[in-house]
């Protein structure tokens, strides 16, 4: 079974936008909120951290990856 595994490798680009938290609350938790998401985003402008859940199954990484608009995001490929 292949697993995809969603990564930060330009974490130093996001923007605190909140959009891949969203995102993520919405497709694998079924709900729209910040509470209930896999990824949270901290720090202050300039200087957010994004810490991801790998406890949680994400689902649709590729959803998320493609809604991040400065690209913070990766999948990768787990055989």
């Amino acid at each position: 079974m292949v697993k995809r595994y969603l990564v930060t490798p330009r974490e130093q680009k996001c923007i605190g936008c909140r959009l891949c938290v969203l995102a993520a609350a919405r497709y694998e938790a079924k709900k729209l909120g910040l509470k209930d998401s896999p990824i949270a985003i901290k720090g202050k402008p300039g200087q957010y951290k994004i810490q991801i859940d790998y406890g949680a199954d994400i689902k649709n990484p590729e959803k998320i990856v493609n809604i991040c608009p400065r690209n913070c995001f990766d999948t990768i490929v787990e055989k």
